[in-house]
């Protein structure tokens, strides 16, 4: 099957590092199936153009709800170490 030799392929190229990474998305999206099931949201990006999204375990409406939590959270991330608002007058 082409699926299979593209996947195999694929994982030669993975250094350690990489395959385990791998591992672990794995294992969070295959979460997201059968009982007590996760929910979650995949964005594939190729280049700067975003070139595909999928819901796993939930609908459009929490989609975007988690969508707006992640921009929150890296949002936090991102200013959590910069000087307050004050000290940039």
């Amino acid at each position: 099957m082409a699926d299979e030799q593209t996947i195999e392929a694929r994982l030669a190229l993975m250094d350690d590092d990489e395959k385990q990474h791998f591992k672990l998305v794995v294992l969070a999206l295959i979460s997201c199936y059968g009982p007590d099931a996760n929910k979650a949201v995949l964005m594939i990006k190729i280049g700067e153009e975003l070139s595909g999204l999928t819901t796993l375990n939930c609908d459009e409406m929490e989609a975007s709800d988690m969508l707006v939590e992640v921009n929150s959270f890296f949002g936090f991330l991102n200013t959590m170490d910069a000087p307050p608002k004050e000290a940039f007058n």
